[in-house]
């Protein structure tokens, strides 16, 4: 499948419209099989499948590692997966990710979010990496102007992953956590060591990417973008690096100031 398609549209242009094409992202339908039991349709981008849904696994805590696959195989026609376990008790009802029940938090009340976060069963960053606050902007910058198809659509998030000197895998995608999920997949791949490593985002920090980055114990995240409130808490109950509105020279440190060097 195309990872652009032709689309005609009406351009409004000062008062005047034309009939022209434009490009537009496609958006995959990769349902996912578990032990024979479907457990999830993600909507992406059609490239880096299995990456995609060996880092959906794992930032889901149904596996560790490689090593808890039985049995993988993937039909990008039928746009379908299956996957066995080992551990056939691994599948849970709701996913890590999704444990958010924002009904919990019924008036908004600094209690509330409070209990709320000690509910989330993570364990903090043990990591005394830094990182020079030049190589943020780099980073950004490359991360930035890796997608060429974001150029011409901007219908697409990217996220890398670097250590302190380099970026070693970039991912794009329609959705941000999906783009997350295939950098962790090749990292998984490829045998990354997660503990030192850095994340690049494109997009705004929610608490999902917050806590899918935690489950890897990946200890600095930089965003163009803004964090949310509830990410924020996390990051500093998580002991995680969080670094947002990274742009040009400039950038906001909401948590874990000490690993940025300045």
């Amino acid at each position: 499948m195309d990872k652009l398609l032709e689309c005609k549209v009406v351009k409004i242009e000062n008062g005047e419209s034309s009939y022209i094409s434009e490009l537009v992202v496609s958006e995959y339908p990769l349902t996912i099989l578990l032990n024979g039991k479907k457990i999830a349709t993600l909507l992406c981008s059609p490239e880096k499948l299995k990456e995609l849904t060996l880092g959906f696994l794992s930032t889901e805590g149904i596996i560790e590692s490689l090593e808890d696959i039985k049995y993988f195989k993937l039909d990008d026609v039928k746009a379908l997966v299956e996957v066995e376990t080992f551990d056939k008790s691994v599948f849970r009802e709701n996913f890590y990710s999704k444990k958010v029940e924002l009904d919990d938090l019924k008036d908004n009340s600094l209690k509330d979010f409070e209990n709320f976060l000690q509910c989330i069963d993570c364990a903090p960053v043990d990591s005394e990496i830094t990182l020079k606050a030049n190589k943020v902007f780099e980073f950004m910058k490359k991360n930035l102007d890796f997608s060429e198809n974001f150029k011409k659509t901007g219908g697409l998030h990217c996220v890398a992953l670097s250590d302190v000197e380099n970026i070693i895998i970039i991912s794009e995608d329609v959705a941000r956590h999906n783009a997350l999920d295939k950098v962790i997949g090749e990292g998984l791949l490829k045998k990354v060591f997660f503990k030192d490593k850095i994340l690049i985002l494109s997009g705004r920090v929610s608490l999902e990417m917050l806590l899918k980055a935690g489950k890897l114990q990946i200890p600095v995240i930089i965003s163009k973008s803004a964090p949310t409130s509830l990410s924020v808490a996390l990051a500093k109950k998580l002991n995680i690096t969080l670094v947002g509105f990274v742009r040009g020279n400039k950038m906001n440190i909401y948590s874990g100031e000490e690993r940025i060097i300045y």
